[in-house]
């Protein structure tokens, strides 16, 4: 068990540093978010080399993780500056990118791999919690993928430029993006199979709540001024008809 954290640590700090390398070289906040989300698939391996799940269970877990990493670095790089990610570069110190990597890394390597502590040590066949948890996590790729390629398709027209999208996904939610994250991650917090696995989600919508989603309302007022203040009035901001 304790060369399973030291090879944690190691894993999770390493990624982080080679975030800083690369932000100190790019001096952009792409690198900071592609190493620290990146942390995700190594952690969950060491995990599920330690845990006592059998393979089934394990398959399933590193299958959720592998098409999650796979559809975000699509976003990260082929779509980065379609992302409100990419608009931070325009707002933080540079101080605060080279940093960024740091704080990252380690909020997905400590935080939302948390629940695979317990999940890869899972023993049994699969049960309601694990469909459930597919369940889940299918409705939020829908809503994760399917906005940002949405926006994606919206940012190749050429007439887009100065408009809101407010159409499909966009309709019901100025988020749904990160309500399909959000929800990706409550997938993950089930298969935990454990009360503690509320963790991830739970420090996944504070990140949202707290951070993101603030930093994003205000950078699209400022501007669509007028035009997005008409669309918060149409649009939840995140749950489609709920908040």
């Amino acid at each position: 068990m304790e060369q399973q954290w030291i090879i944690m640590i190691i894993v999770i700090e390493a990624m982080a540093v080679a975030g800083v390398i690369a932000a100190l070289i790019t001096k952009d906040t792409k690198a900071p978010f592609i190493f620290g989300f990146n942390t995700l698939l190594p952690v969950t391996l060491v995990y599920c080399w330690y845990g006592e799940a059998d393979l089934v269970r394990k398959a399933l877990l590193l299958g959720m993780v592998i098409i999650y990493q796979l559809r975000m670095n699509v976003v990260l790089t082929l779509w980065y500056n379609n992302t409100a990610a990419a608009k931070l570069k325009e707002v933080m110190p540079l101080s605060a990118i080279y940093f960024l990597p740091i704080i990252l890394a380690n909020v997905f390597g400590w935080l939302y791999c948390l629940p695979f502590q317990w999940a890869a040590d899972r023993v049994g066949p699969l049960n309601w919690i694990d469909y459930s948890a597919v369940a889940v996590y299918l409705v939020g790729t829908i809503f994760h993928f399917g906005s940002d390629y949405q926006k994606h398709l919206f940012k190749q027209q050429p007439n887009s430029r100065g408009q809101i999208l407010d159409t499909g996904f966009w309709r019901y939610s100025r988020h749904p993006n990160y309500f399909g994250d959000f929800l990706i991650y409550v997938a993950f917090g089930l298969t935990a199979g454990n009360p503690w696995g509320v963790i991830a989600p739970l420090a996944n919508i504070a990140q949202y709540m707290a951070d993101a989603i603030p930093k994003s309302e205000k950078m699209a007022e400022e501007r669509y001024g007028e035009a997005w203040r008409n669309y918060k009035k149409k649009a939840k901001c995140l749950i489609p008809f709920v908040i």
